[in-house]
């Protein structure tokens, strides 16, 4: 019986044993959850397995249902504004391996910030996009702690302004997109310490002031796009810091001017695109310091004319575009310094499209055609244009001829094809020779109407010299450029401003000589 006895004790004994051996287990179970639970904001929810209806944000994820795994998601942003201490941005605490995310608004006003509470727990991020938001202000450390980031897009998010430290700590981050926006100035620190940034991409802007020094944070940074704003102004401290930048695209702006040393900074500079802007004027230094530009675009500017000397400072240039321009001439002493870089095949000079005269200054035309191999330059060679206005070029070129005889001034420059247009009405189109001929010079030349002939179909020596152009060789004074200049260029500018100050006080010297000498003789 005691044995029995002993034995029912045991059992007893055991089982209170495992009993209590269990709770402590569940109760450490619970403490673990609970910590974790304080740890991450109190808000359990995995964001890839939100079926509610009323959850303001919905996301599609690889590795759907795998807790904590999902390396990609992409999120659809409901139902109106969210606060920024919506629980909601809580929950992606529990998909800390994200690598890629999205965010696409479905409502205008839906996402007025960029959701940093939500990408505090997202610290293996490497690619961010948010489309179609509110965002006006992108706030100072929108993306802080993110040391992982490697893409940020924020285009057409209606943002207005950049504040200072918006893109900041970002170590690792190489492509900024901010395409399509309102943002209308960029300041001094919106980047700060992004070492390995690469691209920034402002196209589609409202981008009027770029503030001195805005870039000097980005000294890494090999392509800048401000295509697409309204900055009118450039000076030669706006792009500061950019020493590396192998692409500026400028197009499509209202820049009217250039000036000296404008790009002076830009020492890498390989690709400049200037064109669809208001250029009216520019200056002989404006590229200076571009040693290593290849290609630069200035058409659909309104440009007359190039400063002799504009091409001395990008000996390497071996595409040039300057089509749809206003251009009179363009002459052998502008192309000099460029002209062996637009024979090889992979060259390109594009001219079409402007008011040229037909006068020898084009005659190196003739032998560009004949020596390049770019199929591209010699294409558009073909179609570049000049005008005669009879009465107007007969005079002007010393070839004056009775106007009472019909044509006959004109026998050795027409031929069959020849275009007519009006000065007074461009848009009226071309008249072919029987026409003309109905026509009479009388009328052409009482209606000003402007005689336009392909260059290469016009022999060389049949380009007539106005009297009063000067040689095509000949080299313009030197005149002392008022701006200091850069770099190793400074020690002679220093030697020409005291050679010319002694010079002047040589000269003032000289006169007071002579003057005394006068004085002297008249007593």
């Amino acid at each position: 019986m005691e044995p029995r006895i002993a034995g029912i004790m045991y059992i007893l004994i055991t089982f209170a044993l495992v009993n209590e051996i269990a709770f402590n287990v569940q109760a450490r179970d619970n403490n673990n959850k609970r910590r974790a639970k304080e740890k991450t904001g109190g808000f359990q929810k995995n964001i890839c397995d939100i079926t509610d209806r009323d959850s303001k944000v919905h996301c599609y994820c690889e590795n759907t249902r795998e807790p904590r795994n999902a390396s990609k998601a992409e999120c659809w942003v409901f139902n109106g504004g969210i606060p920024r201490d919506d629980l909601i941005w809580q929950s992606f605490a529990s998909q800390p391996t994200l690598q890629t995310l999205s965010f696409n608004v479905r409502v205008d006003g839906a996402l007025g910030y960029v959701p940093t509470k939500a990408l505090h727990y997202l610290q293996r991020l490497r690619s961010i996009n948010i489309k179609y938001g509110n965002i006006v202000d992108v706030t100072s450390f929108a993306f802080a702690n993110l040391t992982n980031l490697k893409e940020a897009t924020l285009s057409q998010n209606q943002i207005e302004t950049l504040q200072q430290y918006a893109f900041a700590h970002l170590p690792n981050i190489t492509t900024i997109n901010l395409e399509d926006n309102m943002i209308i100035e960029v300041g001094t620190l919106a980047f700060y310490e992004v070492p390995k940034l690469q691209k920034l991409v402002f196209t589609k802007n409202n981008i009027s002031s770029i503030k001195d020094g805005a870039f000097q944070h980005t000294f890494n940074l090999l392509e800048l796009d401000l295509n697409k704003n309204n900055i009118c102004h450039l000076n030669r401290r706006t792009f500061d810091g950019l020493a590396n930048l192998r692409k500026l695209d400028l197009r499509r702006n209202r820049i009217y001017n250039l000036t000296e040393f404008t790009f002076a900074e830009l020492w890498n500079l390989q690709e400049l695109l200037l064109g669809k802007n208001d250029l009216k004027h520019i200056s002989e230094r404006a590229f200076d310091g571009l040693s290593q530009l290849r290609k630069l675009s200035l058409d659909d500017n309104k440009l007359a004319s190039l400063p002799k000397g504009l091409f001395e400072g990008v000996r390497g240039l071996s595409s040039l575009d300057l089509r749809s321009n206003e251009l009179h001439a363009l002459t052998y002493d502008n192309i000099k310094p460029i002209l062996d870089n637009l024979k090889p095949q992979n060259s390109n000079l594009l001219l079409e499209e402007n008011n040229f005269l037909c006068d020898c200054r084009l005659k190196w035309m003739h032998a560009l055609r004949n020596d390049t191999k770019s199929q591209n330059t010699k294409d558009s060679l073909e179609l570049v244009t000049c005008k005669l206005d009879p009465p107007i070029v007969s005079s002007a070129y010393n070839k004056i001829e009775p106007v009472d005889t019909k044509l006959d001034y004109n026998q050795e420059i027409l031929h069959p094809g020849l275009s007519i247009e009006t000065s007074d009405d461009k848009k009226n189109g071309t008249e072919n020779l029987e026409d003309l001929k109905e026509h009479g010079s009388n009328e052409i030349s009482s209606s000003k109407k402007e005689i336009k002939r392909n260059v290469l179909k016009i022999k060389p020596e049949a380009l007539p010299c106005p009297k009063e152009a000067e040689k095509t060789t000949e080299m313009p004074p030197h005149v002392i450029d008022p701006v200091v200049p850069i770099q190793n260029e400074m020690k002679t500018f220093r030697f020409r401003d005291t050679m010319s100050i002694s010079h002047q006080l040589h000269y003032s010297s000289n006169l007071v000589s002579w003057g005394v000498c006068l004085v002297l003789f008249f007593i």
